[in-house]
């Protein structure tokens, strides 16, 4: 019986002694990460997973950073006299100039809840550039806590995650930004195809179509005062895109940091729930407690910073997304037109649904621990528990649009809901209108 007990206690004092050692080793690598560049860029932080993005929204005008591909997050700091910062206002100066036209010219011809679209378009471009101006002058400050949370979380005890978060991020990236780059060639081709069966339909005696009419058409009158030349068209076309890709990048952008937000507060609920039906000391509670304050911290940083960006977006989408409905009903020449229209729709609903449900799984997650902590057993229940259960429990997690709602289903849910009756209210008066095709030659 002795000989049993004392190799118990020897098993005992040997799986001790293997746990200190596994846990003196994570703790020097953690700080071997934390004090060594290099060693940060082995690991699947998401300051090395959103670096290719920040680098594509300077090409843009947006986030103006410095030292972008940097190792170091303590290094991607916003400067004001860099080649981001002079993108930055080289847009703004050409987008405002070519908003100014666009309204000049509404003026002329009258405005109504059609036409306007094209201004609406390019002020909210320039005012989602400014906003993402401001994140970058405050990126430091955001990216550098994240890092640290990374750097703890990429570590036993907590879970590696099955895909990697760069790979997510690319993944998403990738597809949403090809579906965009679809969206707007197809635009181009329904464009340039009514203006060439109207050419060719309506004018006597022509066999080919000009391209300076259909620019001409196209921009707004832009050529009738400037020269009709390569730098100008080229001018032309990259304006209308980067005005498409920073609305678009806006919505991705608010995608990416969920994901990223999302990850880690379930890789922590996933360590909370693998703690189920098992005696839990103080000690693991409070390193539990304080690494959720940590978390917490972080979401009140991309909230202060993102908050405003997030309302932005869905003010944006649910405008545009009125505004396709609001013409659902109008008959469209040309099969194209049918196909860029409904592809255009669905694509906009689908990323603005795509937000939500992101966005959604951070809150989600949040609420996860709970679970085990509603099942401690009250011979277990110390004040450390009680702490940490009214830590979570009072605290709600989740990307607000300035705390005025929050990206959450049932507020998606609710959206979608409010876009359903306006749709039945504008069935109830096309029914009084005709809509017939006007006539092609006018």
């Amino acid at each position: 019986m002795r000989q049993a007990a004392r190799k118990h206690s020897f098993n005992n004092s040997e799986q001790l002694k293997s746990q200190r050692r596994q846990q003196r080793t994570v703790i020097d690598q953690k700080w071997q990460c934390a004090s060594n560049v290099d060693s940060l860029e082995q690991l699947d932080t998401f300051h090395r997973a959103i670096r290719p993005y920040l680098c594509l929204a300077q090409v843009f005008g947006m986030m103006p950073l410095a030292n972008v591909l940097s190792n170091d997050p303590q290094l991607v700091k916003f400067q004001l006299r860099s080649s981001g910062t002079f993108f930055s206002m080289l847009f703004l100066l050409l987008g405002g100039f070519k908003t100014m036209r666009l309204t000049a010219k509404l003026i002329e011809g009258g405005i109504n809840a059609k036409n306007i679209v094209g201004v609406v378009f390019f002020s909210s471009g320039m005012i989602i550039c400014l906003n993402f101006i401001s994140l970058a002058r405050g990126w430091s400050r955001l990216i550098v806590p994240w890092n640290g949370i990374d750097i703890i979380m990429l570590f036993p005890p907590y879970a590696p995650t099955k895909r990697s978060l760069r790979f997510k991020l690319l993944i998403t990236g990738c597809t949403l930004g090809c579906l965009t780059l679809a969206e707007h060639c197809l635009y181009y081709a329904s464009s340039y195809y009514n203006y060439s069966m109207q050419f060719l339909n309506c004018q006597a005696n022509v066999t080919r179509v000009p391209l300076r009419g259909y620019m001409n058409k196209e921009f707004a009158g832009f050529f009738d005062n400037m020269p009709y030349n390569f730098i100008f068209i080229f001018y032309s076309f990259f304006l209308n895109f980067t005005f498409t890709f920073i609305w678009n990048f806006m919505d991705t952008f608010i995608i990416l940091i969920s994901i990223g937000l999302a990850q880690r507060f379930q890789q922590f609920a996933t360590r909370v729930l693998s703690l189920a039906n098992r005696h839990v000391t103080d000690a693991v509670w409070h390193e539990l407690r304080m690494h959720h304050i940590l978390l917490c911290e972080l979401m009140d940083l991309v909230e202060a910073n993102m908050s405003h960006i997030v309302l932005l977006s869905c003010l944006n989408n649910i405008y545009f997304i009125c505004n396709k409905l609001l013409t659902i009903f109008t008959k469209l020449r040309y099969p194209i037109n049918y196909a860029y229209f409904w592809y255009s729709l669905l694509f906009l609903l689908g990323r603005t649904c795509t937000v939500f449900m992101c966005a959604s799984r951070i809150h989600e997650a949040s609420l996860l621990p709970l679970e085990v902590l509603s099942m401690v057993p009250s011979d277990h229940w110390t004040e450390e528990v009680q702490r940490f259960t009214h830590q979570v429990n009072n605290q709600f997690i989740g990307l607000s649009g300035s705390r005025l709602f929050y990206l959450t289903r049932q507020s998606f849910f609710g959206m979608m809901a409010t876009l359903v009756y306006y749709e039945f209210m504008l069935l109830q008066l096309d029914a009084k209108n005709n809509n017939d095709l006007p006539a092609l030659c006018v």
